[in-house]
């Protein structure tokens, strides 16, 4: 996530040990986690909250409905009547001369 190395981790460790002092410091990880899990269950709900609205609104819109009707105006059929028709040399159509 952050890629620290155990290396890195242990620097990081060491300055906490003498920051805030070794007797001060499983009260300190354990007010981390707390705090950690706390944000993650607020994020949790906030986006089952935001994804359960959008939900509703693809439901109230009635969206596949209108990704149908979208995709059927704009396809487009070409029908070529080839036999009132040649192909010159180059590939170009015609029509034929009567």
């Amino acid at each position: 996530m952050f890629d620290i190395g155990f290396f890195e981790l242990m620097i990081i460790m060491g300055i906490a040990v003498v920051v805030i002092g070794p007797q001060n410091l499983p009260k300190l990880a354990k007010a981390i986690g707390k705090g950690w899990g706390e944000f993650q269950r607020t994020f949790s709900g906030l986006k089952q909250e935001v994804m359960d609205e959008a939900e509703g609104i693809k439901q109230s819109v009635n969206i596949d409905a209108l990704e149908q009707d979208i995709s059927s105006a704009t396809k487009i059929d070409v029908d070529i009547n080839l036999s009132d028709a040649d192909l010159d040399i180059a590939g170009d159509l015609r029509k034929k001369s009567d």
